[in-house]
């Protein structure tokens, strides 16, 4: 960016521009280089106002929420990285036309734990799979995130999006999801932000809801791999398979390069013991997929996403 850029962006937003920012710090990964710049955005006004003045200045720009599910390169990113504050992060719900479920409307910046948990307080059910799964809710309906054989595109009533043209709400019937993905994206006038989510969820009686969410995340804590700093699941699981099981029959459970291993918990992860780069990262991912091709003829796909 160059200076003007630079200005104009700062007198754009009401929070202090973080200029050459380690991103290592706003992933999960603890991986990545530097961005020009990271801006943490309140309000829907504003945001519009940066888009706009991006498109305008052509500035390369993406958002992140919580950073999971994310490897940013060594060299960083050439642009501006747009987290979403607290305008973005409210929940709030309605009745539906029935008188079973409810429409529970979200900012695309809330945690989805905190989503899964609020719910649950309250005996709204359908989205006790999503209780584990880190991240926030915008990030989460681009990945199509589940568990547990649910996946968050089962209870999506709408999506609010913002884009340098403006506001735009889409119905479920208009939205094409697939396995962890999102796949029409990219077709809504540029890079789209979910700033909002409408769910259609059931009531329940809030002690079984609390049960059964308990369970699942005992299930999760037992697979997976501890404190480690990680991107989460790395590959897609095939179809009728596991990628888990795949990398584990090839060999590679607690293979390391550099600073990353593959878990020894769970194979399908791959950790951050200290230090490690996204070159570490992206080597063993391609011995990963290479082997496994070899010996099984599956392509694995990664389910994380790239910067």
């Amino acid at each position: 960016m160059n200076s003007f850029q630079q200005e104009s962006l700062a007198d754009l937003v009401s929070h202090p521009v973080e200029w050459n920012c380690l991103l290592s710090q706003y992933t999960s990964f603890s991986i990545g280089g530097p961005a020009d710049a990271v801006v943490k955005v309140d309000k829907i006004d504003e945001l519009s106002g940066i888009l706009e003045f991006f498109a305008k200045e052509k500035v390369e720009w993406r958002v992140i929420g919580r950073g999971t599910n994310l490897l940013v390169q060594d060299s960083g990113f050439p642009g501006v990285i747009l987290i979403l504050g607290e305008e973005f992060r409210a929940i709030s719900s309605c009745s539906g036309n029935n008188p079973n479920d409810t429409d529970v409307r979200v900012g695309g910046g809330c945690s989805l734990g905190r989503l899964a948990l609020n719910c649950m307080e309250r005996g709204l059910t359908g989205l006790e799979f999503a209780g584990g799964i880190p991240g926030t809710v915008g990030g989460a309906v681009i990945m199509n995130a589940g568990a547990w054989g649910s996946e968050l595109s089962s209870v999506i009533e709408n999506l609010t999006l913002v884009t340098d043209a403006g506001e735009r709400v889409i119905d479920r019937k208009d939205l094409n999801f697939g396995y962890r993905c999102w796949h029409d994206y990219r077709k809504f006038s540029g890079k789209p932000i979910v700033v909002e989510v409408a769910f259609r969820l059931d009531w329940d009686e809030p002690g079984k809801i609390r049960a059964y969410s308990q369970t699942l995340q005992k299930k999760r804590k037992e697979k997976q791999p501890g404190s480690y700093a990680t991107a989460g699941s790395f590959f897609k699981n095939p179809v009728n398979d596991s990628a888990g099981r795949l990398i584990e029959a090839s060999g590679f459970k607690g293979v390391k390069i550099g600073g990353v291993q593959v878990s020894e918990n769970h194979a399908n992860f791959l950790v951050n013991h200290g230090g490690a780069t996204a070159a570490d990262v992206l080597t063993l991912m391609c011995n990963i997929q290479e082997k496994v091709k070899r010996d099984s003829g599956i392509d694995l796909e990664p389910e994380i996403h790239f910067i």
